[in-house]
């Protein structure tokens, strides 16, 4: 761990995420909490998450293709450049009008969602390139826990902010802290080793580069399951995303301030797994490390569920942010142990296809539901969904596990 940290491009990488974390962080929570509280706000906020998702589907598979074709290096800094050309033009079209009209704010949600896509595929097959092996499990964990660092200080800037500060003041921290990433990562050394004459020729189309990677998880049928069910507790955060404003205005009859600290507490949550996360993996699997945080995420769904108080809230949010990251630094992992990296952005993307297709039907369900029925039962249902995968995960774990070592003769 202190020799990766010693690492110029470690060093580099941590820093430009945690500034570009903190400053979107900000606006991501910002926002939601602006639309929700505007008429009809619940169900607009709906609408645009779906319909977001559903552009990130259709937009998924050409820039996994795009990712695995071209520099990894070069797609990263262009979703900094998009990020803070797209902040920054919102900002200043808001300061003009002096106010911001709803599409603005749908808008200014979309670009920072579609930021989020253009980043991690290439940052994920980014890292595999230029990292050794060895290095995955410390790096995964230390980046988490950075990660997880910027949503806390997020968490705490935006309850501070909402109230108190306009929203073109939080868009322009967010477009600075997109500049900085970008001079961080641009001094990164990166060679392109994955764009040889002969890939370079056989490229594939978006849409058969998706098929590419289903046909090399369709050869692994319960590894490719493990690997499904895990990004589910994942799939139930972007999906609370929705409800969390939601249920603390509506349900909680609570403050700015309570969604802010409810989004620390999940972040300090995610740092613990961070930090437990080498140590459980260093005693048992990989997998065995993913089921058990499974659990923890599972009991965090079950609390927000069954007892709607400002107190349980912030315990099922450090248990969500518990198992969430836990079972996502334990996965990445098995991730980039297995994925070939030629393959990697597409399989990533393949990944985010699936999940964002699950996510844009359960989003349009609970905007079907929400006013009616209450956050409390939509989370419900997201319960049911989780157990589901669980099962998955519990009935696959062992095609997760290590190869055993060939014996010595």
């Amino acid at each position: 761990m202190n020799a990766l940290l010693r690492d110029p491009r470690a060093q580099r990488l941590i820093a430009a995420n945690l500034a570009s974390s903190v400053g979107s962080g900000v606006t991501i929570i910002a926002v939601p909490w602006l639309l929700v509280n505007r008429p009809g706000g619940s169900q607009l906020y709906g609408w645009a998450t779906a319909l977001t998702t559903l552009a990130i589907f259709l937009f998924a598979p050409y820039y996994g293709a795009w990712v695995d074709r071209h520099s990894r290096k070069t797609m990263l800094l262009l979703g900094e450049v998009f990020g803070a050309t797209a902040t920054l033009t919102l900002a200043l079209t808001g300061l003009v009008r002096g106010e911001y009209a709803t599409w603005q704010l749908v808008t200014v949600y979309f670009c920072g969602m579609f930021y989020y896509t253009l980043h991690f595929p290439a940052k994920f097959a980014f890292v595999q390139q230029i990292f050794a092996r060895e290095h995955y499990q410390s790096l995964t964990s230390t980046m988490e826990i950075q990660g997880q660092t910027a949503a806390m200080l997020a968490g705490g800037l935006a309850s501070l902010l909402i109230d108190h500060v306009s929203l073109t003041t939080i868009l322009l921290i967010d477009a600075s802290t997109y500049f900085v990433s970008f001079a961080l990562q641009s001094g990164i050394p990166y060679a392109p080793t994955h764009r040889t004459e002969e890939s370079r020729a056989a490229a594939p189309g978006a849409w058969q580069a998706v098929g590419e990677a289903w046909a090399w998880l369709r050869e692994r049928p319960a590894l490719s399951t493990f690997l499904l069910c895990s990004f589910v507790p994942f799939l139930c955060i972007m999906v609370g995303n929705y409800l969390y404003p939601i249920y603390v205005s509506h349900t909680l009859h609570a403050s700015p301030a309570v969604y802010g600290r409810g989004e620390m507490v999940f972040a300090a949550g995610a740092i613990a797994a961070g930090l437990l996360v080498p140590q459980l993996t260093a005693r048992h699997s990989h997998a065995r490390t993913t089921v058990a945080l499974a659990v923890v995420f599972t009991l965090g769904l079950a609390l927000i569920f069954t007892w709607p108080r400002i107190g349980p809230f912030y315990a099922a949010m450090l248990l969500q942010g518990l198992g969430n990251a836990g079972v996502r630094v334990a996965r990445n992992v098995i991730v980039l142990e297995t994925v070939p990296n030629a393959l990697m952005g597409r399989v990533h993307v393949f990944f985010l296809v699936f999940e964002r297709s699950l996510r844009t039907l359960l989003i349009l369900l609970m905007t079907a539901l929400v006013d009616a029925r209450g956050a409390p039962f939509c989370f419900g249902l997201l319960l049911l969904v989780n157990l589901a995968a669980f099962a998955g995960l519990w009935r696959t774990r062992a095609a997760a596990e290590p190869a055993p070592a060939a014996p010595a003769h």
